[in-house]
């Protein structure tokens, strides 16, 4: 199976600044067909027909290790069709770092609601199915930074493959359960490694050439000068002694016997 590429899809992945470009991006949610939710509050019910083009169930299968969800089992994590691949692969490469076993819980993925679950806020990049928590019950709504208990080798490798965490977020915002697929928000420092992914080759390079096993000798024959076969087969026939210098063990003599007769 071929690399992903994530040069590309970081190349592509939109900026999360404004909700505009989360449209263009990923389409309206609250397109048309959308109401009201009977949750009510910030939630809504997307777009009928944005949901049908837009939204894809990643089977846990395809997510080997992935954490439980509170209370539940779950067979499926939905989130947009432009998201999956890159969540399908940011994941392998989670598992190929042996990373897998370090986070407690998995808290969603798509919901169609506002942030913050505020009503007079933007939609959330949750709701175009496009973010995703993890260990919620330890990394609530405006936890700082040095409070948060979520696996930072984790954090990196999401954020090498191109998401972007919320836990460089500040005050009420800040958010350390959240990762999105969007460009890192304006004004917002973020780590050396952000993006890392994206300048490595995005297919398997050719193996290094095999290094000969063993070291390098000398043969010669007693009585005659040592020469050089180091990397080259030597096929000995007749040998009656073969002798290891004990003071050079990387030369070697042999005695070949003649014919008889």
């Amino acid at each position: 199976m071929s690399a992903f590429d994530f040069a590309a899809a970081i190349k592509a992945r939109p900026s999360g600044a404004q909700q505009a470009h989360l449209i263009a991006a990923f389409g309206n949610p609250e397109g048309p067909g959308a109401g009201p939710s009977t949750q009510g509050g910030a939630w809504f019910e997307p777009s009928p027909q944005w949901r049908a083009a837009n939204l894809v169930r990643v089977p846990v299968t395809d997510l080997p290790g992935w954490p439980a969800y509170p209370g539940s089992t779950i067979k499926a994590v939905t989130v947009h069709r432009l998201v999956a691949p890159v969540l399908v692969a940011t994941w392998a490469e989670v598992r190929k770092r042996g990373l897998n076993g370090r986070l407690r819980t998995y808290n969603g993925a798509f919901a169609a609601r506002h942030m913050g679950h505020d009503r007079s806020r933007p939609l959330s990049v949750h709701a175009f199915g496009a973010a995703i928590d993890f260990d919620a019950a330890w990394n609530g709504y405006g936890v700082p930074l040095d409070r948060m208990q979520i696996d930072r080798d984790v954090i990196r490798c999401f954020e090498e493959c191109g998401w972007t965490w919320g836990g460089h977020w500040t005050g009420q915002y800040a958010d350390g359960m959240h990762l999105q697929w969007t460009d890192p928000l304006p004004g917002v420092t973020v780590p050396a490694w952000q993006d890392a992914m994206a300048h490595k080759a995005s297919v398997p390079t050719a193996p290094a050439p095999a290094v000969p096993s063993g070291r390098g000798v000398v043969l010669s024959q007693f009585g005659r000068p040592f020469e050089d076969i180091d990397g080259s087969r030597v096929t000995i026939t007749g040998a009656a002694t073969i002798v290891i210098n004990a003071t050079d063990p990387g030369k070697v003599q042999i005695r070949v016997e003649k014919e008889k007769a």
